[in-house]
């Protein structure tokens, strides 16, 4: 039943990014872009009309649905369809909260966000692929499957008349952590590390807001602001995902996994001479270097129980990710996967230690304690998987979700024994401001204050 059939095309347009945005739109689609020009490197694919949706436990294909275990169906589809096609097959996620269903009962307080299924993947009729350095050259990808199916006109993407962004506004509602809830949580958690409970968490809080800016416009905003490689827009049901990460989770080619965690964050400034200070600070920055390394650590040994022995290392460390903003520290981490199944591999890395702490199990229970609430898609992981089993999945942080004119987001910073409450609250404001400029959101007092003074 699961047996595909891929047929390749090629075509030659000039490139639009914008189309690929609205094309997701309108016909209930994926694009994964990167627009991190500076390195001319990087694919985008864009997946429309959705055939084979795999939730947590039943897939729906045609008009019907079965029960399902959705990792595994992933590994049998793969395995039904074992081709050397270096294009994609699957596109989705994991959302955080999936965590709870990768571990015994019990162990976390299961808590729910409810805003998007916990795991989400797709396989989609059509994939249109270009490459950075070529955008002018696309590749079509359709699928041919053995049940009935509703078809679709791939040239209606290339028809499709783009409608100009027209302006609008965004409106705060909220932070589900005040500035004193948020410095409390640091406090609490330092309380841990001193107990001997955890090395670190990660604490986040959530911004609520309203918008008459449509879903494509935020899109477009969003992907202007930062030069990303790991970006995402997507249409799940009437949910939008629109993510604007620069962290890579991981990335499987030809049996090498490569994982990318992202630790310690600095402001940039206008400024050269204060902005190459900064670098420096982050560079010399005992908290950020200890705090990458226990993750670098925490997923290193990840990494063993899915790899071959002896086959897992750190490339580099540390390295520096520039974007608009703001600096941030990361590392890269390999090794050799003694087979390719990704119930094994979600399994063993899921969620990444970057967005939950050291030890893992019980930093998400602490995150869960002190955030009160679930995490939802939020520091999930979204990418794609190809017919020959590589794939890449990015972290969904700097993401914004949206439905029916109401979004949120997320911010938050990994917290150790040399937290400062303050510092670590600023910390998130200066990464929300970036998405506050980008849907021009107004500012709110409290975080207007400990970015200006005034």
């Amino acid at each position: 039943m699961w047996k595909i059939k891929p047929e390749i095309s090629k075509k030659k347009l000039s490139w639009n990014f914008d189309l690929f945005f609205h094309a997701a739109d309108k016909f209930d689609g994926t694009f994964l872009f990167t627009n991190d020009t500076e390195n001319n490197s990087g694919k985008n694919i864009l997946g429309v009309n959705p055939v084979v949706v795999i939730n947590e436990n039943n897939v729906q294909y045609g008009n019907r649905s079965k029960k399902i275990s959705a990792p595994h169906l992933i590994d049998e589809i793969l395995s039904t369809n074992n081709t050397d096609l270096n294009y994609p097959i699957f596109l989705g996620y994991l959302g955080y909260d999936f965590k709870d269903k990768l571990e015994e009962k019990g162990l976390y307080a299961g808590l729910e966000h409810g805003n998007l299924p916990q795991i989400y993947f797709v396989i989609y009729e059509y994939y249109i692929i270009t490459e950075n350095f070529k955008k002018d050259d696309f590749n079509i990808v359709k699928l041919n499957f053995e049940f009935e199916h509703t078809r679709f006109d791939i040239e209606k993407v290339f028809n499709l008349k783009i409608n100009e962004d027209t302006g609008g506004s965004s409106k705060y509602i909220g932070s589900s952590l005040t500035r004193n809830e948020f410095r409390a949580g640091v406090e609490k958690i330092k309380k841990y590390v001193e107990q001997g409970d955890i090395y670190q968490a990660n604490l986040t809080r959530e911004i609520t807001g309203t918008t008459d800016i449509k879903p494509v416009g935020l899109a477009q905003r969003l992907s202007q602001s930062n030069p990303i490689e790991f970006g995402v827009f997507s249409k799940v049901n009437d949910h939008y995902i629109i993510s604007t990460t620069p962290e890579r989770f991981f990335r499987v080619k030809d049996n090498v996994i490569t994982a990318s965690p992202v630790k310690g964050t600095i402001e940039r400034s206008i400024d050269t001479v204060i902005d190459e200070q900064n670098l420096q600070i982050l560079l010399n920055s005992d908290k950020d270097k200890a705090e990458l390394a226990m993750i670098v650590d925490l997923l290193r040994n990840d990494m063993h129980k899915i790899c071959s022995v002896n086959s897992v290392f750190v490339k580099d460390f540390p390295m520096v990710k520039k974007l608009n903003n703001v600096y941030h520290l990361y590392s890269e981490i390999e090794g050799v996967l003694s087979e390719i199944s990704y119930n094994k591999i979600f399994r063993a890395l899921f969620p990444c230690g970057s967005i939950s702490g050291c030890p893992k199990v019980r930093s998400c229970q602490i995150i869960e304690e002190l955030e009160g609430i679930g995490r939802g898609a939020y520091t999930g992981s979204f990418g794609y998987i190809n017919f020959n089993t590589n794939s890449d999945f990015n972290i969904l942080i700097r993401t914004l979700f949206y439905r029916n004119g109401y979004i949120s987001f997320n911010v938050g910073g990994g917290i150790t024994l040399l937290s400062d409450p303050e510092m670590e609250y600023r910390e998130t404001i200066h990464k929300a401001n970036n998405i506050y400029n980008a849907i021009n959101m107004e500012e709110i007092w409290e975080e207007r204050y400990c970015l200006t003074g005034k």
